[in-house]
């Protein structure tokens, strides 16, 4: 297929999305509370992970492949979900990828049941600080236990904020850095503008005033109060701390038409990473694929009001629950590029089209 070079401008939606560490040779930040762990299974389930993290439990889950482990990789879960919602990811991900595949749950978040009838528990909180620190916790654990020279991170929506930050909280080292690889998708990166989205649709959304609420709950107040708070835990922030983790390459891959993290922030994520000189690959997602499940667009709060059964033909925000909808079918592709030892030299864009296939350098 001919590729080319891409020219994008940045689009913006209003929406909402529904400390170095000590050196290598130090004990991992999380302990699990059984002796030992297995590092290879010949099963295709995943096992409960219990771990105490700052002398609090964390949970999660996690599977393994039947051989040694190739790398670790660390999946961040998005608002409203938990590591259950990616069991049948991780189960997948270590029988193909050959890899540990590792989920937290986020300290302190509000478990409840299943109440949308997909037969998986749902959450409330943002959690951004403590479930960073779970994740860091999970890929110390692994790589102490398993020897696993290399992890890679990826979060979803939410989980970006998590996995965005665990980045930056890692010990910084340009030899053996915690992880090698962040993958961004539709990812909530700038939590400020999350939250201002959030304030504004409050009033006439219950999905908008519950993030609202969590926010502000994880900041110890609203914006005017605690500003410094809201700017720590924003990744577009802490772009010199992810710097400094010795991190190998980023992929960032957005929805032009995302209805609940603008697109935006994924611009914004990626123009900063090539400012700071940091290798990255920039994947816009434009025209869905016929595959791809009803999702949540910018464009359908509006069109839908005009026809209450239009659907955008662009990429909104996927469920992270998916394995047909593009926007995870190409965070998985990556992903399976990044194990197999694939890093990115500098800085490219690619645009993906669900009707003709991706385009770039």
């Amino acid at each position: 297929m001919s590729r080319y070079r891409l020219a994008l401008a940045c689009a913006s939606a209003l929406a909402v999305a529904a400390s170095a560490l000590p050196a290598a040779a130090a004990p991992p930040l999380g302990e699990p509370t059984r002796a030992g762990i297995d590092c290879t299974d010949a099963s295709d389930g995943a096992e409960r992970l219990n771990i105490k993290v700052d002398g609090e439990m964390a949970t999660g889950h996690y599977a393994l492949p039947e051989a040694a482990p190739k790398a670790t990789v660390v999946f961040g879960h998005g608002y409203g979900h938990t590591s259950y919602s990616w069991i049948h990811h991780m189960t997948r991900t270590a029988r193909e990828l050959g890899v540990i595949a590792v989920g937290m749950d986020y300290r302190g978040i509000k478990i409840s049941p299943d109440s949308n009838s997909d037969g998986l528990p749902e959450s409330r909180g943002w959690n951004a600080m403590k479930g960073a620190e779970d994740l860091i916790a999970a890929a110390e654990l692994f790589e102490h236990a398993c020897g696993t020279t290399r992890t890679i991170l990826m979060g979803v929506s939410m989980g970006a904020n998590m996995s965005g930050l665990a980045l930056a909280k890692a010990r910084p080292s340009t030899e053996n850095p915690l992880f090698d690889h962040w993958i961004d998708v539709e990812g909530a990166v700038n939590v400020i503008e999350t939250y201002a989205g959030a304030r504004a649709l409050a009033p006439f959304n219950k999905t908008a005033a519950n993030a609202k609420e969590d926010i502000e709950a994880e900041m110890g107040g609203p914006i005017e109060q605690r500003p410094e708070e809201y700017q720590r835990r924003a990744v577009v922030t802490r772009i010199d701390d992810i710097k400094a983790s010795g991190v190998k390459g980023v992929t960032v891959i957005h929805g032009l038409d995302d209805g609940l993290v603008p697109y935006n922030q994924g611009r914004e994520m990626s123009s900063l990473l090539l400012a700071a000189g940091i290798p990255s690959d920039m994947y816009t997602v434009g025209r869905r694929s016929p595959q791809s499940e009803q999702e949540t667009t910018a464009t359908g709060y509006v069109g839908q009001q005009l026809k209450p059964d239009y659907k955008s033909p662009l990429a909104g925000h996927a469920s992270e629950k998916s394995t047909t909808h593009i926007i995870m079918v190409t965070a998985f592709e990556r992903l399976a590029d990044v194990v197999g030892g694939y890093q990115p030299l500098l800085h490219s864009e690619y645009l993906v089209d669900g009707e003709l296939g991706t385009f770039g350098p």
